[in-house]
């Protein structure tokens, strides 16, 4: 089942949305937006949000601990602590985690049973921490999923 994503953004941002299958034949709905600066040819920002259903016998929180393990990784640094956040998002429990991106830029990633079975995978960057926490903020107010 594909899932129709909505999310208004401001002039200047440039959008796609395909579909595809998992190898377990999960249909995925992904959005990618990204806000470029013509001057530095780079990103200001960007959004990657991914919707298909939970995964049998897991959560969304354990789904952000896999992601964090994927994309952060683990080091006999690591204090032993959860790395994995709570936040409220649009009246919900999102789990997720920040990092940097490779250009030194902060990112965020949050993981949301948005209905019962789907999940939503959403990661986010911008310039500086405010930037990000207003992306976060107008993704929260404005994302729909059908």
């Amino acid at each position: 089942m594909a899932y129709n994503i909505t999310l208004p953004l401001p002039e200047g941002w440039t959008c796609i949305t395909d579909s595809y299958q998992e190898f377990d034949g999960a249909e995925v709905t992904h959005l990618d937006a990204r806000l470029a600066d013509e001057r530095t040819q780079r990103d200001k920002a960007f959004l990657n949000i991914y919707v298909g259903p939970m995964p049998p016998d897991t959560s969304a929180e354990d789904e952000a601990l896999a992601n964090y393990a994927d994309m952060v990784g683990w080091s006999d640094d690591d204090d032993d602590e959860d790395p994995i956040i709570e936040w409220p998002f649009n009246g919900r429990k999102a789990y997720g985690f920040d990092a940097w991106c490779e250009d030194e830029t902060p990112m965020r990633v949050l993981c949301v049973e948005v209905r019962k079975g789907v999940l939503c995978i959403m990661s986010l960057g911008a310039q500086d921490d405010a930037a990000l926490l207003d992306l976060v903020a107008l993704v929260e107010h404005k994302l729909r999923i059908k």
